[in-house]
């Protein structure tokens, strides 16, 4: 399975913890019994990367190309955690390549999401 890029991640805009669906049965007496629906619920990330040189964009957006979009998964290091999880980009989503305020050689990728691919 391919690696994402070793593209500096400037900022994390967004994590989302597993949403476990849960069954909850209500009892005569007034307790609740619950249990989880599921076993598993996959993680979301939002990030970007800032500051980037046309090299670096190059080769995250040949990476997105290879991937086509979200329907390949890949090995992605989690920036808080530093482990790996199995991601693929969000389908639907399209990130934005914009060139940096005031620069000619540095850009900005923003709106990547990610969702564990489980």
């Amino acid at each position: 399975m391919a690696a994402y890029p070793a593209t500096p991640i400037s900022l994390v805009l967004s994590e989302s913890l597993p949403d476990y669906q849960v069954i909850a049965t209500s009892m005569e007496a007034g307790y609740v019994q619950t249990r989880a629906k599921t076993t598993v619920a996959p993680r979301r990330l939002t990030i970007e990367h800032h500051t980037l040189t046309a090299a670096q964009v190059a080769t995250w957006e040949a990476f997105w190309n290879a991937r086509k979009g979200g329907s390949e998964a890949f090995t992605f290091t989690h920036p808080r955690t530093s482990v790996g999880l199995n991601m693929r980009f969000k389908p639907g989503t399209q990130p934005t390549i914009t060139l940096k305020d005031g620069s000619a050689n540095l850009y900005d990728i923003e709106g990547v999401e990610l969702e564990e691919a489980l």
